[in-house]
């Protein structure tokens, strides 16, 4: 079964009534360990269809958030859920807290999403031990790779959109040689 169903666009493109188009969150069902980042009216639905065994709600705290709020509460948090089986949580106690203050890194990257290196790698720390294989299916501009480069963690990533294939390539590549150095 594959999790994703035609064309899938970015969030930025997507309306609310679309929000769901072209992802099957079943498909997590087959994974032993899992992080969705996801806005809060979809942390019910994705709970429920994803027949989530042990879970939790974790929050992106940023600290410096984009100042827009249209009368409107501030842009500041992003929820992500967590879904692990029973033994699979790793990490540290530091690493188990259920809230992340993370700044959201200045970069010039041009991808609309980009998370801090920091706060996903809290996340494979949590979710893997080392040298086991992490998927992102929405690699974007290569966060993921990045951290799991850091951390011994092999990586499969997938993206639709070229010139971010282009980006999370060179942050890669950039990445590796960094560690050569060191």
């Amino acid at each position: 079964e594959c999790g994703l169903a035609g064309d899938r666009k970015y969030l930025h493109d997507i309306t609310d009534a679309e929000i769901d188009k072209g992802f099957d969150s079943k498909i997590l069902n087959g994974f032993k360990n899992w992080f969705c980042f996801c806005a809060k009216d979809q942390l019910v639905e994705i709970i429920q269809k994803a027949t989530i065994r042990n879970w939790m709600i974790i929050t992106w705290n940023k600290t410096n958030p984009t100042p827009l709020t249209n009368n409107n509460y501030l842009p500041d948090t992003e929820y992500i859920i967590h879904s692990y089986e029973k033994g699979r949580l790793f990490g540290k106690y530091k690493d188990k807290s259920r809230f992340a203050f993370t700044p959201v890194e200045k970069n010039n990257l041009e991808h609309p999403t980009v998370k801090p290196v920091s706060l996903i790698s809290r996340f494979v720390v949590l979710g893997s031990i080392e040298r086991e294989t992490i998927l992102d299916p929405f690699i974007g501009s290569g966060t993921t790779a990045v951290a799991c480069e850091r951390l011994n963690r092999r990586w499969i990533g997938i993206e639709i959109e070229e010139k971010y294939c282009a980006i999370a390539k060179q942050r890669i590549e950039n990445e590796r040689k960094q560690r050569k150095l060191f």
